[in-house]
This record gives C-alpha cells, structure tokens and sequence, in this order.
C-alpha cells in the first residue's frame, strides 16, 4: 500500500457542493409553490455546475486511491466502483418507487426501457439534450450524473496506467472529448455526450498527478488544464452560432455552461489557493459534515424532497419541510455509514 493521504479541504468543498444540490433539488421543486423569493432561486440556480465539481473530485480521489494502491487489478477496481454506484443507486430507485406506489402514480411513471437504461447508467436530462436514450429512474433528475460518472470510472484504469507518454495525456483526452463532441453535435447520441464530458473527469486525474509529483499547484503546472477546459469550452460555443435565442439550461448553451464552469471554478479555485486559502474554513470548512454521506444525500434528496414531500398530500410548510430533511439526512447516514461497508463485505 502507498503513502496515505488525508484531505479534509477536498471534503469541505464536497460536503459543500452535495449540500447546494440539495438546495437547488428543493427550490426546484417549490418553483410552484411561490414559496421562495427570485433572488434564493437565483443563488441556487447552479446545481449542475455543482455537479462539474464532483466529476472533477472524482477523477482527483480515483487518482489518489490508485497510487495508494497500486497492486489494484482491474476486476477490483471495478467492483468497488460498482459496490460504490450501484447500492446507493438501486436504494434510491426503490424510494422513488415506494413513494410513487403510494401516490397512486407508479404504474403510469413506470417504464421498462429506462429502467433498463438506468441499471446500464445510460439516463440522462433528457428534456433538455437531444440524443439522449433513458431519463432518470421515475424522474429522480439528480440521476443523470450518475452515467457519466461511471462510465469515466471504467475509462480512468486503463488510461491511467497504459497510456504513454503522461505529459501530453491530457492534450489526447482534449481530443477525444472535442471529437467526441464533434460527432454529438451532427448525430446526437449518448455515448458520445458522455465522451464529451470526460475531459472534465480527466482534470481531477491530472491535479493529483501534479499533486504527487510537486505537492503544489500553480497557474504554471496547471496550465495545461486550464488550457483544455478553456479550448473546449470554445469548442462547445461553436453551436451557438447557429443560435437564434439562448436557453440557459438547454443544449447547446448548457454544454457550453458547463465546460466553462469548470474552467472558472478551477481558475478561481487556483487564485484562491494562491493565496493560501484565506478564510476557507469559515466559508465552506463547515460543510465537510456532509462528505462522508454526500453520495447518499445526493441520489436520495429529489425522491424524499420533492416527490414525497412537495408532491404529496401533505401539508406545505416549513416544519415539515424539515422532517423531510432529517428523514433525508437519516437515511443517508444508514446507507452509507452502516450498510455499505456490509455490502463492501459481501461483494468482493
């Protein structure tokens, strides 16, 4: 086994990012209720770019977890990966159907094909991205970045430890992802959305190679990334062009959303790092409660917030709007603290 490490501000920064997906999961849910003010709606609006964030701890904590272990074979990897997605998701697909079996509308949201495509982790945001082929499970819309982060996990092993040449890796995920991205726009498919989306995974693996070789970033080291983020946010601009009227959460901006977010979050974060992080613990050291269930929190919270207790007959108000949060929070820390390391037991 390799070096060990701890990084209590990559948990702060996730507990942080699962709890303003919660947010953002709730407040989407009461857009009809006129419960909350435009300017919280507004604050609150950045769910997926939260979610760029993820993808990008991802790859980072992969990265990290390989050196550590590198006798790993490939079989094991892949079934803690599977252990890791797959109980918390199934957890999550039987919540949403207990709930929609009690309102009476299963039978109706019930579709063969998606559960299909959603035990494959091929679901997507469909509404809003053409070529998709499943929507999430019963509509549990936080799903759909469940696909593409398993498909970056079967990729990261391979690419990780047999491709050549290291240092100019990441320029050959920038063209694969801008190819990638190239066959989306003139035939939309999911298999290559999910391809398009892998250099922001990719960013994550290259930070911890920086991290293992200089125990450092700098704008030096890290321009390389800043470089393909930036290069393929321009390349997913291209489309709009063509564009007579921007929708902000639709292709082709939301692409274009997205890849550019994830230049500026980590741009900003490298400037804020270069400044030794001043007042970091203040800001966001609180939210690393969360790390450690965020998974849970994160695929639970639109079943239990939103289509249990905004959707049903219940009564809308606050304390119970609160019960919900502590029933989320519960159920959370049940499957991730005690039942998935009996499930990490069991499958080996």
């Amino acid at each position: 086994m390799g070096e060990k490490f701890y990084f209590p501000k990559l948990d702060a920064i996730r507990g942080a990012a699962c709890f303003y997906i919660l947010i953002h999961n709730f407040i989407y849910g009461l857009y009809s209720l006129d419960l909350v003010p435009e300017f919280v709606k507004l604050i609150f609006a950045a769910g997926q770019e939260a979610v760029i964030v993820f993808f990008i701890l991802s790859g980072f904590l992969v990265r990290i977890s390989i050196f550590r272990h590198p006798e790993l074979s490939f079989r094991k990897y892949l079934i803690k990966r599977f252990r890791r997605i797959y109980f918390p998701l199934i957890i999550s697909m039987l919540l949403s159907v207990l709930i929609l079996a009690g309102k009476g509308t299963l039978l109706q949201r019930l579709s063969g094909v998606d559960i299909i495509g959603n035990f494959l982790l091929l679901q997507d945001f469909g509404s809003v991205k053409p070529g998709t082929w499943f929507y999430p499970f019963l509509g549990n819309l936080p799903l759909w970045s469940l696909s593409y982060e398993w498909w970056f996990y079967i990729m990261y092993y391979p690419l990780i430890h047999w491709v050549i040449n290291p240092t100019q890796r990441i320029y050959y995920i920038l063209l694969f992802s801008a190819v990638s991205y190239g066959i989306y726009v003139g035939f939309p498919n999911q298999i290559s959305l999910i391809c398009s989306y892998f250099i922001v995974g990719w960013v994550g693996v290259e930070m911890a190679n920086l991290f293992l070789k200089d125990r450092k970033f700098t704008f030096t080291n890290m321009r390389p990334i800043l470089i393909s983020l930036l290069v393929m946010a321009f390349i997913s601009a291209i489309p709009l062009l063509g564009e007579s009227e921007f929708k902000a959460g639709h292709y082709p901006f939301l692409m274009f959303r997205h890849f550019f977010a994830a230049f500026l979050l980590l741009s900003g974060g490298l400037y804020w790092y270069g400044h030794k992080l001043i007042y970091f613990n203040q800001i966001l050291g609180g939210f690393s409660i969360f790390a450690p269930i965020s998974y849970g929190i994160y695929v639970f919270s639109y079943p239990i917030l939103v289509q249990w207790g905004l959707n049903a007959n219940f009564p809308k108000n606050w304390a119970f709007y609160g019960l919900n949060f502590l029933i989320l929070i519960g159920l959370a820390y049940l499957t991730e603290r005690k039942w998935q390391p009996a499930i990490n037991r069991w499958i080996k």
